[in-house]
């Protein structure tokens, strides 16, 4: 017999279980791009160990430019607000810049390319370490606050 009970007890837990996950085209390439970056990059030690038949520049190159991409696409899924998508866009253009700074011969462009990526990064982890500090000083105030 099926009591009010029983109903509650089953609606409760049916609510409690994971809704099934549709995936996208965009979750599936975002999957796919993180995987190709972490086994690029296992390749690119190993090719640090042993001696591979291709040239290094575009084995260094592809972990930066796969992971880049992947945080783009990351990004389109997770739908972040206006500022955390201005840092998001700040760190994979890095990444993307750093990868394609690692195909370019020396020279004056690619010299400038890479101090745009390091100002990049320097922005990218000073604007992460100013808003820590911003919160820390905020909460100690919260705290002293209520005493």
């Amino acid at each position: 017999m099926n009591t009010s009970l029983d109903r509650k007890k089953t609606s409760a837990s049916l609510a409690m279980r994971k809704p099934f996950l549709a995936l996208t085209p965009l979750h599936i390439l975002t999957w796919l791009l993180v995987v190709c970056a972490l086994i690029t990059g296992v390749l690119l030690l190993l090719s640090d160990i042993f001696a591979f038949p291709w040239s290094h520049a575009p084995t260094s190159a592809t972990p930066l430019l796969l992971i880049g991409a992947a945080y783009l696409a990351f990004q389109a899924l997770t739908g972040p607000t206006l500022l955390d998508l201005c840092k998001a866009l700040i760190v994979s253009s890095a990444f993307i810049l750093w990868g394609i700074d690692q195909l370019l011969p020396s020279g004056w462009f690619a010299t400038t390319l890479g101090d745009v990526v390091i100002v990049l990064y320097v922005i990218d982890l000073g604007w992460m370490m100013l808003e820590r500090l911003k919160q820390r000083a905020w909460s100690k105030k919260m705290v002293e606050a209520e005493k």
